[in-house]
């Protein structure tokens, strides 16, 4: 009969088991480092997110899905200087951390920077001493053994390999960071491109050529300021990247009353994204423009350039030829029209005579401004 084997063997069976079930095991998570593995463990190397975790602590990662609240790992600069850190917020492409004993949070980040969500938290205080004690015992056995009963050659290549596999698992196991890295990160931004006014002085718009890592919510509100008085747009919205807004005509109202002739307003918005608001105060100018004459085709054409109308008064002199060639005045005519902003109205005279001459009169803020044009008649 084979003779029954003692507790001493038995016990260096399990022992030896072990060992090598530990190495095989953090040599596979180790792995992870450099492999794309679903699970991955780091040892902590920082005291940022104290005191749910503390330097020495060993963390298990698992790729799943996280939420605000948990903590996660964030690759560095590399997948060998990780952070790992507290998920403070969450946007559409973007993800905000934060370490639980640092004073603000940190700058945005790529959701596809996020490695992990830490699943198990080992202490330090349970797991170093126990894999150390075992890791020495097993090396002094077998060193022993080896010493003992192993040629010279041997037993030093396996002290060469053993150290250069413990090597290898320390350098796989630290990089897990709580201190500030120098990591590129991108952050979110605006930048305003044009802000500009429309031709006919009814819409304002604000172009912003970049936005980063922002998504629209709304517009808070808008308002106009013109020589201290403020005014509600009639309408105002988010098209795209650009803010519109309608401009009311009481606006420029109130300008063009104004004795000085203020010809700038300003514009305020706050428009609200998911990470930020934005404040805006942006100028407008304009420049107020003595009214265009011309004659086209036995008529006066008056265009208005302002964006308030002006009431002109007109007075048509007609003259005809008598039998000696000369000309001698026949009638005048006077009335009176209002010009509307940036547009023109045509001024006609009859077919009386051979020719007219057409005197237009106005004010433009302070200054009298007069026109005069000869136009020939149709019965001319």
């Amino acid at each position: 009969m084979e003779p029954p084997r003692s507790s001493k063997h038995s016990l260096h069976r399990l022992l030896r088991f072990t060992g090598y079930f530990l190495l095989i095991f953090i040599v596979f998570l180790a792995l992870a480092r450099f492999i794309d593995f679903p699970v991955s463990m780091f040892i902590v190397a920082g005291r940022s997110m104290e005191p749910a975790l503390y330097m020495g602590d060993l963390v298990f990662g698992v790729k799943v899905a996280y939420g605000v609240g948990d903590i996660v790992v964030i690759e560095g600069v590399s997948r060998m200087g990780c952070i790992v850190h507290r998920v403070v917020d969450i946007g559409e492409r973007s993800v905000t951390t934060k370490g639980d004993a640092n004073p603000g949070a940190d700058n945005p980040i790529d959701r596809n920077n996020v490695l992990y969500k830490v699943m198990l938290v080992v202490p330090r205080l349970l797991w170093i001493p126990p894999v150390l004690g075992v890791s020495l015992f097993l090396g002094y056995r077998y060193l022993r053994s080896l010493l003992h009963g192993a040629e010279v050659g041997r037993t030093l290549i396996t002290i060469v390999l053993f150290f250069c596999i413990f090597d290898i698992i320390f350098m796989t196991l630290i990089p897990v960071f709580h201190v500030h890295q120098s990591i590129p990160l991108n952050k979110p931004s605006i930048q305003l491109k044009s802000s500009l006014l429309s031709d006919d002085f009814k819409v304002f718009k604000a172009v912003y050529g970049s936005i980063n890592l922002l998504n629209f919510i709304r517009v808070d509100g808008v308002t106009l300021n013109a020589v201290g008085r403020e005014f509600i747009p009639e309408g105002f919205s988010m098209v795209g990247d650009t803010l519109v807004v309608s401009v009311p005509q009481e606006v420029y109202r109130e300008l063009y009353a104004n004795s000085s002739g203020t010809s700038s307003f300003w514009v305020y918005c706050s428009i609200v994204f998911d990470k930020a608001t934005l404040h805006g105060y942006y100028p407008v100018t304009f420049s107020w423009r003595r009214m265009d004459v011309d004659v086209v085709n036995n008529t006066m054409i008056v265009f208005n350039p302002n964006p308030v109308p002006i009431n002109a008064s007109f007075e048509i002199q007609y003259f005809d030829l008598d039998r000696f060639g000369t000309l001698y005045h026949v009638r005048t005519d006077f009335f009176e029209e209002t010009v509307p902003s940036v547009s023109h109205i045509a001024v006609k005279p009859d077919e009386t005579g051979v020719t007219a001459r057409v005197i237009m009169r106005y004010m433009l803020l302070n200054q009298s401004i007069v026109e005069s044009k000869k136009v020939d008649t149709v019965g001319g």
